[in-house]
């Protein structure tokens, strides 16, 4: 089990560390350019790649879909009832409460966890979390909605072609195939090397806040994760690849609307600052939760029962 830790998170951290070095040595990454790169190529590239070469079953997809949007949910009404009770800001704080980081950090996680099926599984919960963000997280931070802004989304069309192939059964071009298994390859490295750098740059207002939203993060995804396999039945690689991807921490682009908007950015900055440190902190331990979720056919409660008392 150390072995597969080890394997697991090492890489991630060393990926992280070139990004935070190479922000920290000069000369700057340019990181507007390839997060656009990033978001308007690669992460559609990979969602049809992986969702149109998965030899998983309709009904996983279904399901692990379906996870990512009851795990949003659970976790929105635990965010913000944690926010209303200790008097932070509604609008500031729930997208980063709420969202978790399922692209830099959860896609790196569950592949090198459970290898191509579980890249592809956490590929259906990363596309749904990716479309909230850029659809319902505006609204929650701003205050508003733009339909056309939205359909010019790649990633949308993505999805949508991906929903076609596997309505017809029609087998994409092998140059369709080939070309965006290339350019999807790009997404998790260049997105782990973009976030070390984003932790590179970002500085922590208020230590004792930051570290609070923080653990409260892990603590709702962590709920929302757990309470959503058990509501929805999921077992197996399904369930453990559900309980880390829901387990990450806050969401980068997050911080992106709080400082467009100015919903107190610095504050959200420490927040994803600690929240991302936290997490790889207790990541063995996410792990070997998620790993042992995966290895059992058993539901969530006599899972949950042995957990905790190995513990």
């Amino acid at each position: 089990m150390i072995g597969e830790l080890a394997g697991v998170i090492a890489p991630i951290l060393l990926m992280a560390a070139i990004g935070y070095w190479i922000q920290k040595a000069g000369p700057n990454l340019e990181t507007k350019s390839m997060s656009m790169l990033v978001m308007m190529v690669g992460t559609p590239a990979l969602v049809f790649s992986s969702l149109t070469s998965t030899d998983l079953p309709e009904t996983v997809l279904l399901q692990m879909s379906a996870g990512a949007i009851c795990a949003s949910v659970i976790a929105a009404v635990l965010a913000t009832a944690f926010l209303m009770v200790s008097g932070f800001n509604l609008r500031s704080f729930l997208p980063s409460l709420t969202m978790p980081n399922s692209g830099n950090i959860g896609l790196p996680v569950v592949l090198l966890a459970f290898g191509n099926e579980g890249l592809a599984i956490g590929v259906a919960f990363f596309f749904v979390i990716a479309i909230l963000q850029y659809t319902v997280m505006p609204i929650v931070t701003a205050g508003s909605f733009s339909l056309g802004r939205t359909l010019k989304e790649p990633l949308v069309w993505s999805v949508t072609a991906v929903l076609v192939v596997k309505a017809t059964g029609i087998t994409p071009p092998e140059v369709i195939r080939e070309t965006t298994r290339l350019l999807g390859g790009m997404m998790i490295p260049v997105m782990v090397i973009l976030l070390g750098a984003a932790i590179a740059r970002l500085r922590i207002d208020d230590i004792k806040t930051a570290v609070a939203l923080a653990a409260a993060r892990l603590l709702i995804g962590i709920a929302a994760g757990t309470a959503t396999i058990a509501l929805l039945g999921a077992t197996g690689l399904a369930a453990g690849s559900l309980f880390l991807m829901a387990a990450m921490p806050s969401a980068i682009v997050t911080y992106v609307f709080a400082e467009r908007y100015e919903r107190d950015p610095e504050k959200v900055a420490g927040l994803i600052v600690a929240s991302t440190l936290l997490t790889f902190a207790v990541l063995p331990a996410l792990l070997w939760i998620g790993l042992t979720i995966a290895d059992r056919d058993a539901p969530m409660g006599t899972l949950l029962t042995n957990l905790f008392s190995a513990w």
